[in-house]
């Protein structure tokens, strides 16, 4: 199964003395949710953290308590120096590729790359009352919220695909094509609408996701995953590209959090 990773948060020490980060599964939404996030400075920090966020396909719900606002949106290249007020405090939803067009109906290339404030999907939400509500209360309004989306999803098999394309080692567009049975241009099309990457930076993003689960749970060894995705050189590219460091360093820094448990 595909369950994508932003492991800037569990290398970087600074991050963790500075940020408390949560993950919870929401079994109800397990379907199209890939976990609620929540993220917040710790008591008497007084400089901000910096985080990176590596593409993984996902589109974010985001309440930002300190604004008062809520957004949608995802990233198609890692972005890098997101710094973070110190002040601030965050409510996410992370949510499998393809389960905002599922969801809202809404094309994905309205939000990738684009900080789209919940209002402008659904013009029904009613975003003061909402922040009228206790932390807990916002929570579960969301929980709510989403699990009433949910009832009207016609189909999953695009959320469904990024599964079937990790589990089956989809390594180039040909072999992409023959899994889904349709003609490129179709696929160029489905694709936009769903997930709003190309089918070669989706086939990109897997690879890349699948590497650094393997190496940060050591399932594989280097080696051996630059044989089955890339050359030498492509390994460490898509690691500086991507994290800004190179294999090397991400099994260095893994291996000192694990030291520090």
């Amino acid at each position: 199964m595909y369950m994508p990773i932003q492991p800037y948060h569990l290398l970087n020490k600074e991050f963790q003395q500075k940020i408390k980060y949560t993950e919870t599964i929401i079994p109800e939404l397990s379907d199209v949710l890939v976990c609620m996030w929540e993220q917040e400075y710790h008591p008497k920090v007084t400089d901000t953290a910096i985080d990176i966020a590596i593409p993984d396909g996902c589109i974010n719900l985001v309440v930002s308590i300190e604004d008062k606002s809520i957004i949608w949106g995802g990233f198609s290249n890692s972005e890098f120096c997101m710094e973070t007020p110190v002040s601030e405090k965050y409510i996410g939803f992370r949510f499998k590729p393809g389960a905002f067009w599922a969801l809202t109906g809404v094309e994905t290339t309205d939000v990738m790359d684009i900080m789209t404030p919940i209002e402008k999907i659904d013009n029904t939400f009613d975003t003061q009352a909402f922040f009228e509500l206790d932390y807990e209360e916002m929570k579960q309004f969301l929980i709510d919220y989403l699990m009433q989306l949910t009832k009207d999803i016609e189909t999953m098999e695009y959320i469904q695909l990024f599964d079937r394309i990790n589990v089956k080692y989809i390594l180039n567009t040909k072999e992409l094509y023959e899994l889904v049975k349709l003609s490129p241009r179709q696929i160029q099309r489905l694709f936009k609408k769903h997930y709003s990457l190309r089918p070669q930076i989706v086939l990109s993003i897997i690879k890349f996701q699948h590497c650094v689960a393997e190496l940060l749970y050591e399932r594989s060894e280097r080696v051996e995953l630059m044989h089955i995705y890339y050359d030498q050189s492509k390994f460490i590219n898509e690691f500086k590209k991507n994290l800004g460091i190179t294999p090397v360093e991400f099994v260095n820094l893994n291996n000192m959090r694990k030291m520090s448990f």
